[in-house]
């Protein structure tokens, strides 16, 4: 685990060095124990290395036999050793013990068909000297991120946009994607909120070479055909992918744990790492001050208690929790979509104290059915038709906006309203429309939705935009960047690419029908978990910020957004910031995430844009 940055002149003119410099000192937490570097004319790239596998002799850059081929690499490749003693039948000689030695010796034999053989996350860099050609790559489902930027006649690439602000890339904002955050709240690929720099999408690669500069899809999940089985025989498969799942990703040469909230899926992972170690397990929770908020705190401690683990846990304050509010959007890049973003760091500093790699459940929800959503978008879609046909759209849509209802409620109204998919379904994660802080009529996913096409199934075609935006571009970088900035890595076995492909081709009812979410991981679970286990409604971090920001957090906004501390040039229009926060203190609507993300953006513009220091902001609360 890694982070790794370049910058490749398509004019030939070598950069300077102390670009470069910049760059890796602006990624430092993600890899303390080294740091690597690469120059060839035209060319440097480096890394910041976190040693998990071959610690002494894992170093990189690392090269081929004659030297011609050069790689840095961000992430792990769970089946390395498979691929050595293939790659070593063909007549390649290893110097390193390390997974990352593969690529180059596994890119001299296959080309670029060698990512199709990968098992794991990676983003990659990799310079063949003979060809004069750059590949840069990025693992299927985006676990590891990678960002770049054109200009001036180079490509300037890097695991964080922090450091290609500090190779020089401008740091102009994108209107188009501040209009898709607020409507969304995150940033759907490939646009960031700088106008400069782009997201490589998951399983993208582009090449710099004589020919220019490409951006080529290399993977794709697949959800047809579907097989002629039963759910017995589903479960049978499912059980056997995770565990080999989680097996590989239990290789290490430093200790790992797990991140456990006592859900599910985190649940299901532990069964299988405690089946497959010698040892008791390292569990590690995070809960709330108890006056607070509701966590699964005890669920968790259960969980451990059940599996015999090692048991970490800790709680986290409204004062702390304010506390880690700018670090965390620091470390992130971006505004933060979800408060559980914070938790999540807090966690991960814990971990890191007694690990250096940790499991999660991250990924079971978009593969397997587990939204409600999932189980909701088919009934209203059918009962849509004639909910339209006798109270009309537009009548709908007006009762989908009176505050006398519960959020939910107006969401579901909402979805009666709307036949489009590509209207409907952004809505159940997106922002509340009625708070009217975004232009209406956006529809930021769009492409993304049209590049899937309308083929598949309604849920499998959920199932495959959710994978593709709210996942690759929300979820799985709010992982990578908690978990990083405290020099921890995090693995993620439901997302492993064998499991997710047989995931996405089984049936509908195997996963989400009008009763159930997750039915055949729930099949699974039976057999592994007590029955007490299975029962309990989940909670997730639910962080109180809507009474939150009916006291001291909405003064915090209101003073750093509409009051004497807001800034000249505000990327909200404060009229809909002040009309949004008064409806949500005078308890007419429940606005709080909506506000989160105005409270969010602003932090964000003061690091990003104005220099800022995360410490020099305090929110008080």
């Amino acid at each position: 685990m890694c982070g790794i940055c370049g910058i490749c002149s398509e004019s030939g003119q070598t950069p300077e060095s102390a670009r470069l410099d910049r760059m890796l000192d602006a990624i430092f937490h993600r890899g303390p124990d080294g740091e690597g570097r690469f120059e060839r004319p035209g060319l440097t790239f480096g890394m910041r290395r976190l040693a998990v596998i071959d610690l002494a002799g894992g170093d990189q850059p690392i090269f081929n036999e004659d030297g011609s081929v050069a790689v840095v690499f961000n992430g792990e490749i769970y089946n390395f050793r498979e691929l050595r003693t293939e790659l070593e039948r063909h007549g390649h000689h290893f110097a390193t013990r390390s997974d990352t030695e593969v690529l180059v010796h596994g890119y001299e034999q296959w080309g670029d068909d060698m990512l199709h053989r990968l098992v794991g996350m990676f983003a990659l860099a990799l310079w063949d000297e003979n060809r004069r050609r750059l590949l840069v790559a990025r693992d299927r489902f985006g676990k590891k991120p990678l960002y770049y930027a054109r200009g001036a006649g180079e490509v300037v690439f890097g695991s964080e946009i922090k450091a290609l602000l500090a190779a020089g890339v401008s740091a102009d904002i994108d209107d188009a994607a501040i209009a898709d955050y607020l409507a969304l709240r995150y940033v759907p690929s490939p646009r960031t909120l700088f106008r400069s720099v782009r997201q490589l999408p998951p399983g993208h690669k582009f090449v710099v070479s004589d020919n220019g500069f490409e951006v080529h899809r290399w993977w794709q999940l697949r959800y047809e055909p579907k097989p002629a089985i039963t759910l017995a025989e589903a479960t049978d498969e499912v059980e056997n992918l995770i565990r080999s799942a989680v097996q590989r990703r239990l290789v290490s040469d430093v200790p790992l744990g797990c991140l456990l909230s006592g859900g599910l899926d985190s649940s299901t992972v532990l069964s299988f790492m405690s089946d497959l170690l010698d040892e008791p397990v390292r569990t590690f929770s995070i809960g709330f001050d108890e006056s607070w908020a509701g966590d699964e705190l005890a669920a968790a401690r259960s969980t451990a208690r059940t599996f015999g683990t090692r048991h970490h846990e800790m709680r986290l304050g409204p004062a702390e929790f304010l506390e880690l509010l700018p670090s965390a959007v620091w470390h992130r890049d971006e505004p933060l979509a979800e408060p559980s973003e914070i938790p999540l760091l807090a966690l991960s500093r814990m971990a890191r104290e007694h690990v250096t790699v940790v499991l999660s459940g991250e990924g079971g929800d978009e593969l397997f059915g587990g939204y409600p959503k999932y189980r909701a978008d088919a009934l209203l879609d059918r009962a849509g038709r004639p909910a339209r046909a006798v109270f009309g759209e537009r009548r709908l849509h007006e009762l989908a906006g009176w505050h006398r209802l519960p959020r939910r409620a107006r969401l579901a109204i909402g979805a009666l309203a709307t036949a489009e998919p590509g209207e409907r379904w952004p809505a159940w994660f997106g922002a509340d429309r009625s708070a009217k802080l975004s232009a209406d009529g956006a529809r930021p996913l769009d492409s993304a939705l049209s590049a899937i096409g309308i083929d598949l199934a309604p849920l499998d075609r959920m199932l495959a935009l959710d994978v593709q935006t709210y996942l690759a571009d929300n979820l799985l970088v709010r992982g990578d960047k908690m978990t990083m900035a405290a020099s921890l890595e995090g693995r993620m076995p439901l997302l492993d690419h064998h499991l997710a492909e047989y995931a996405a081709r089984l049936p509908a009812e195997f996963k989400a029908s009008p009763r159930s979410t997750k039915i055949v991981i729930r099949e699974v679970a039976r057999r592994r978990l007590p029955a007490s286990l299975l029962s309990r409604k989940k909670i997730g971090f639910a962080v109180p910020i809507s009474p939150w920001f009916r006291g001291s957090l909405g003064d915090a906004l209101e003073r750093l957004t509409v009051g004497p501390q807001a800034r000249p040039d505000p990327l909200v229009d404060p009229g809909r910031v002040r009309r949004a926060l008064a409806l949500h203190r005078a308890g007419r609507y429940d606005f709080g995430k909506e506000l989160w993300s105005v409270l969010t953006l602003d932090i964000w513009a003061r690091l990003f844009l104005d220099g800022a220091e995360p410490s020099s902001l305090t929110l008080g609360g």
